[in-house]
């Protein structure tokens, strides 16, 4: 039964499509980072790109845009890195 105040996001997708892959790579993913559930590792995936908007549209001050902003570069930068080394 879902709560009135919680926000809920369901996803589904057939085993064998390309985003049911992804989501079975991520669940085996998550089963070797200990600890850190299926749901953290999309909403850091989801904040990393959409934070920074989230925050402007909630109208927090200059800095704490700022901030948000650089964090999200830095982690999508670090991304990057990590694709680019499959091509090695």
């Amino acid at each position: 039964m879902e709560q009135p105040d919680l926000e809920v996001l369901s996803i589904k997708r057939s085993h064998d499509s390309s985003d049911g892959q992804l989501l079975q790579f991520l669940r085996e993913r998550e089963r070797r980072m200990s600890g850190r559930g299926l749901t953290k590792i999309v909403l850091s995936t989801l904040r990393m790109c959409w934070g920074p908007f989230v925050i402007k549209r909630i109208g927090a001050d200059s800095d704490t845009l700022k901030t948000a902003v650089i964090y999200s570069i830095s982690q999508l930068e670090l991304q990057i890195h990590l694709l680019k080394q499959l091509l090695d």
